[in-house]
């Protein structure tokens, strides 16, 4: 219930921020030229741009439609089903890989497999993700090239590949994300007295690992699933639109920035139904992030230490 009362809140107040009232003044020079753009917050404004947003909804017109007389949820709705296409398996991808990755990572940590391990993770998390992106495109263009590889189609939301290629262009950096967090939690783990006191006893390697440490932290990695998803969501917009994949966060770029102009006397001109539409399915997506974490970690908690383990 707090979970879903945190989720509204935050809607409304995306909402009463997209409804701020946008009329402003130009004061222009003699020739006509720009000299500076006025603006002054008005509490009735701002309540009458609620009620001409609200009231065609409570009236059952919906949030409006397109130029192609679509509706804006249902074309939301359809274009956001195109995005989970590349965030569902990323998501999966991401913690799977990810806590695989970590697990590498702690056991090589003192070998000379480190270079491939822990430190392969610090590069990813240090270096943007946009830069393995392009260095991944350069790479397939140059075995294209040769005929290594060929046929290869990059770029929008109807081909096999591209799908393929942007999950894992998405799936790369909240991978060393997770990574990170789990090797953080395995050697938390490790300096537990019932680990000592399970290896005095000459319990194995494996068994510490797998059986007790990493299933005591991952209460502790499943924590983190809602800030994967943030990351997930955040690196969309730059994946959709690199690559022209038009899906959700594609057509909402599209319709946050479809107005560069001012004129006197006139608002600057967003399409708030089109906005909303597209915001309340990228929350939706935040909530369910968030309960995901809270089910997991409800469930995980009892093995915990100081639980059973």
């Amino acid at each position: 219930m707090k979970l879903i009362i945190q989720w509204v809140a935050a809607f409304i107040v995306l909402m009463l921020l997209l409804l701020l009232p946008r009329d402003m003044e130009i004061e222009s020079g003699p020739s006509g030229e720009f000299i500076a753009a006025h603006y002054q917050y008005s509490v009735s404004a701002h309540v009458e741009s609620i009620k001409e947003f609200v009231m065609p909804v409570l009236n059952g017109e919906g949030l409006g439609h397109d130029r192609y007389n679509r509706s804006f949820f249902s074309h939301a709705w359809e274009m956001m089903q195109r995005s989970l296409w590349l965030i569902i398996p990323a998501f999966f991808i991401s913690i799977l890989a990810g806590v695989a990755k970590g697990v590498f990572d702690f056991r090589t940590r003192h070998g000379k497999r480190k270079v491939v391990g822990l430190q392969t993770t610090w590069l990813g998390l240090s270096v943007p993700d946009l830069v393995f992106i392009v260095m991944i495109q350069m790479t397939l263009m140059y075995l294209n090239m040769k005929g290594i590889i060929t046929g290869l189609s990059l770029y929008s939301a109807g081909n096999p590949e591209a799908v393929v290629m942007n999950v894992i262009y998405l799936s790369v950096f909240p991978m060393f994300y997770l990574a990170n967090v789990t090797f953080q939690a395995l050697s938390d783990e490790n300096g537990a007295e019932y680990i000592r006191t399970a290896r005095a006893k000459g319990t194995s390697s494996y068994k510490l690992l797998y059986i007790h440490m990493l299933r005591n932290g991952l209460a502790k990695i499943f924590v983190h699933t809602n800030t994967v998803v943030l990351y997930l969501l955040s690196n969309l917009f730059v994946i959709e639109y690199l690559t022209q994949y038009k899906g959700a966060a594609y057509y909402f770029k599209e319709y946050v920035t479809v107005s560069t102009k001012i004129v006197n006397g006139q608002s600057l001109n967003l399409n708030e139904g089109a906005i909303a539409a597209f915001t309340f399915f990228f929350t939706v997506l935040i909530f369910l992030a968030g309960l995901i974490s809270q089910l997991a970690r409800a469930y995980l908690l009892p093995h915990e230490r100081g639980g059973e383990g």
